[in-house]
């Protein structure tokens, strides 16, 4: 039996050199090296699921920090961990930031949306509907990362803080109209600290994280209040929170300590009940910027509609219309993305429309976004009306940010053993 084995391997080996003269393998003679699938280290050891544990332990971890230990240098010393791990062995993907995208799309599309990216979306904030903002506080490795380089923050005023404020509303819906119309993920490719992550980002993508940092050293977080998309979740979600992130662990004596160390302006100060006369002006104020709602949601509607063809130009369909528009035929082997739509077997008619119909489409999405933007502007407008009498200092439900900062200036921390 063996040597029959024998002979018929014998036999075989100069069949399959015969077939290796016939088939011979491919040969590149351009230099070009076929690149290798690379994946992150910790995927060979970490299943996706672990990264749901991770994320909900390190969630629980926040919440016990921030509400009972009650300490800045634990919580400062969590948010290090949380930074490794989330921002550079996961290198920042999937985060919870990103993954609104991700959720849109498969919303918009009806599907093929992991359980695990759902998982990382909804957990910070459904934690921010019980808990306030913790995931802000030391999971979020875009906050961590900032956290590091405040140095001496300045106060922003009011109003430009106000105005500011309405940046993240845009990148949210803006970022949300291209990830349903299969533009890509602008929140994604916009994030400065990505390339700090990943160690692999084009130099003006470093060049704008490092911006981001330095600026951070005297506008305190300014990645998370004037721009994180996620945070105008988190903030709606906090808004409604059962438990708020509290300043002093008894009662407050009115000290103002905790004002003047919070960097982001999140302590609500006292306000004596308005009089009269006051409550009748912010009244008239309330009429008016009611009536002024419809004209700011329509206008800023309006406003997205007409930039929708701009905001379109980013669509690979528009991109291929328009240098086929541009470019002489002698020229047209010159351009990849031409060749590409070629060899496709697609007319120039097909090609118009397509773009014709993706500009539509990116008109009624950002028509959306503009009317979304523009009711809560108006929301906003009305909440300046609003007088509302409070006797003792405390965290603001949308701005705090849980960093702990607060708990080792109050006195009555420090005397109870809630030092920092």
């Amino acid at each position: 039996m063996i040597t029959r084995c024998f002979r018929l391997l014998v036999w075989l080996l100069p069949a399959a050199a015969a077939a290796e003269a016939r088939f011979p393998q491919p040969q590149f003679d351009t230099g070009h090296t076929v690149p290798q699938a690379a994946h992150p280290p910790y995927a060979e050891w970490v299943p996706p699921w672990a990264d749901v544990l991770i994320l909900a332990a390190a969630l629980g971890v926040s919440v016990w920090l921030v509400r009972r230990v009650r300490s800045r240098r634990w919580i400062l010393a969590f948010a290090m961990v949380c930074l490794a791990w989330f921002g550079f062995v996961r290198r920042g993907c999937i985060c919870p930031v990103g993954a609104v995208q991700n959720v849109a799309a498969a919303a918009w599309s009806g599907g093929g949306l992991s359980w695990v990216v759902a998982a990382l979306f909804a957990l910070p904030l459904l934690t921010a509907l019980l808990y306030g903002r913790v995931f802000c506080a030391a999971v979020c490795p875009l906050g961590a990362m900032q956290e590091l380089f405040i140095i001496r923050p300045l106060r922003v005023p009011r109003a430009v803080d106000a105005v500011l404020r309405l940046l993240p509303l845009g990148v949210l819906s803006f970022g949300l109209v291209y990830a349903v119309n299969g533009a890509g993920y602008l929140i994604c490719r916009t994030d400065p600290f990505v390339g700090f992550f990943r160690r692999s980002a084009p130099l003006p993508m470093l060049l704008t994280g490092l911006a981001v940092l330095l600026l951070g050293m005297v506008v305190a977080r300014p990645y998370c209040r004037y721009y994180c998309p996620y945070g105008v979740l988190l903030e709606i979600c906090s808004r409604l929170a059962w438990r708020r992130v509290e300043i002093a662990k008894t009662a407050c004596v009115n000290c103002r300590l905790c004002v003047g160390v919070c960097p982001v302006g999140a302590v609500a100060v006292p306000r004596e009940a308005p009089a009269d006369a006051a409550r009748a002006r912010q009244f008239r104020l309330f009429v008016a910027a009611l009536a002024l709602a419809p004209f700011l949601a329509v206008s800023c509607a309006g406003a997205g509609w007409l930039s929708g063809a701009f905001w379109a130009r980013a669509h690979p369909a528009v991109i291929v219309a328009d240098r086929l528009a541009a470019t002489p035929p002698s020229e047209e082997d010159s351009h990849p993305e031409i060749e590409a739509f070629k060899r496709s077997g697609k007319s120039r008619e097909s090609a118009e429309e397509q773009a014709a119909a993706t500009v539509g489409r990116f008109r009624a999405g950002c028509a959306g976004a503009g009317l979304f933007m523009g009711l809560v502007i108006a929301l906003r407008v009305l909440g300046l009306t609003r007088l509302k009498r409070l006797a003792l200092h405390e965290a603001d439900r949308i701005r705090c940010v849980a960093c702990g900062r607060c708990y080792p200036a109050c006195p009555v921390n420090v005397r109870t053993g809630g030092r920092g």
